[in-house]
């Protein structure tokens, strides 16, 4: 049923875009379109431990973008993004990112903004977790590490003057999050069913809860800061064990009020990100709220060794007020990272990464590797370790020898 919902939300958005900005100066038409295309190998050097699981995951994929534009500024955005996986077909999909229709203008010295369709926002500051930003839903088959989102109907509307930014989003249509099958590696002990007689809500209306969401974002001297407020669906499940040694979804409606912090001062970032959310922490209990908050800073050290390379020093601590019952990762972590920018002409980067868990034996090492080999061809490198993993850490112990290197090639046009 989402897809049905989301064909009809693409078919309305792109007839009502192109006939608005068609509108606005036939004839003058800007039309733009880019993107890459590429191939992805994930290579696990144990073996896994579950049946049916392979010890690699080799994918094309397929990132186009259509952009077109009246003379006036109205216009019509499309993004997609394509990928096949012979070895997980969770992974297997076509996502629409973007596809909305955008204008603007201006009420005295007020702007105005205006998108309807799908897109992508996001909210935060830091650099591991950003419990924030929870508009999108989570894409856990592109990437492992949360980050990456999945496209969300809406309708945005945006207020900037002097005084900030307002915006103000209308979310339809929940999308659920999409777990590797039983194949793919990165999944819990017992496979996550996504069909939708495994998908359940606490709200009657289901999927069609209609979620609002509304975030103020200011600069005063050298501070950045924005609160926001969501209010629906929540993007994160419960999940059940179900009779057939599967787990099953299930998404409360939640209150989330959020704070975002980062202060400049020379070559020092110093960030923060805080919440309180009120949900259900398991099925059945009474309303409850817990906080969570992640503090950090970053300091640049500017051509070292007398080279032209920039080093960034990155230092972060994730804290979730339900501890050792959170069901996020980053319930008592630290973090430390070098970041390397070499900055020579294929644009050189590399990143150090260090994680570890003050609740549980846990420790990870992550590295990643990018480079312009050509104008158009990039390279790109990621290796993740456990270097040990406590047993009751229930978020990575059911992944414990999945250790990966990532390799991905991709041509930009």
């Amino acid at each position: 049923m989402y897809w049905i919902r989301l064909a009809l939300i693409l078919l309305s958005g792109l007839l009502t875009g192109l006939s608005n900005v068609l509108a606005e100066d036939a004839g003058f038409l800007s039309v733009e379109s880019w993107g890459k295309v590429g191939l992805e190998s994930r290579i696990y050097p144990s073996d896994p431990l579950y049946p049916l699981q392979n010890n690699n995951e080799n994918s094309v994929f397929f990132e186009p973008t259509l952009y077109i534009e009246s003379q006036s500024g109205a216009s019509f955005s499309l993004k997609s993004f394509v990928q096949f996986d012979p070895s997980d077909t969770h992974r297997s999909r076509i996502e629409i990112k973007e596809a909305y229709w955008h204008n603007f203008g201006y009420v005295g010295d007020t702007e105005w903004d205006l998108r309807i369709g799908i897109n992508e926002v996001f909210w935060g500051t830091v650099e591991t977790n950003n419990p924030v930003n929870i508009v999108n839903q989570t894409d856990l088959l592109r990437y492992p590490d949360g980050k990456q989102k999945l496209g969300q109907a809406m309708l945005q509307g945006t207020l900037t003057n002097s005084w900030g930014s307002i915006d103000v989003y209308l979310l339809p249509f929940h999308r659920p999050r999409i777990f590797p099958s039983q194949k793919g590696r990165l999944r819990t002990a017992f496979p996550v069913a996504s069909d939708d007689n495994s998908i359940e809500y606490e709200h009657a209306r289901g999927d069609r809860h209609i979620d609002f969401a509304t975030r103020y974002n200011q600069s005063v001297d050298l501070l950045d800061f924005a609160l926001s407020y969501f209010s629906g669906t929540s993007r994160e499940p419960l999940l059940i064990p179900s009779g057939n040694q599967t787990l099953r979804q299930h998404y409360n409606q939640i209150r989330q009020i959020g704070l975002e912090l980062q202060y400049t001062y020379d070559a020092l970032l110093a960030k923060a990100e805080v919440i309180n959310r009120t949900g259900v922490n398991t099925l059945g209990s009474k309303k409850s709220s817990y906080n969570a908050s992640v503090l950090g800073a970053e300091y640049a050290f500017y051509g070292i060794f007398d080279s032209d390379t920039d080093a960034t020093l990155i230092v972060e601590y994730n804290n979730d007020s339900r501890e050792k019952h959170a069901t996020s990762a980053f319930q008592n972590d630290y973090f430390l990272a070098m970041r390397f920018a070499l900055n020579d002409v294929p644009d050189t980067n590399f990143t150090f990464s260090l994680s570890n868990d003050l609740d549980y034996d846990t420790q990870s090492l992550n590295f990643e590797f990018d480079r312009r080999l050509t104008d158009s061809i990039t390279l790109e490198l990621e290796a993740f370790k456990l270097l040990r993993v406590d047993e009751r850490d229930v978020a990575l112990w059911p992944i414990r020898d999945d250790n990966y290197l990532n390799f991905r090639l991709s041509y930009s046009y």
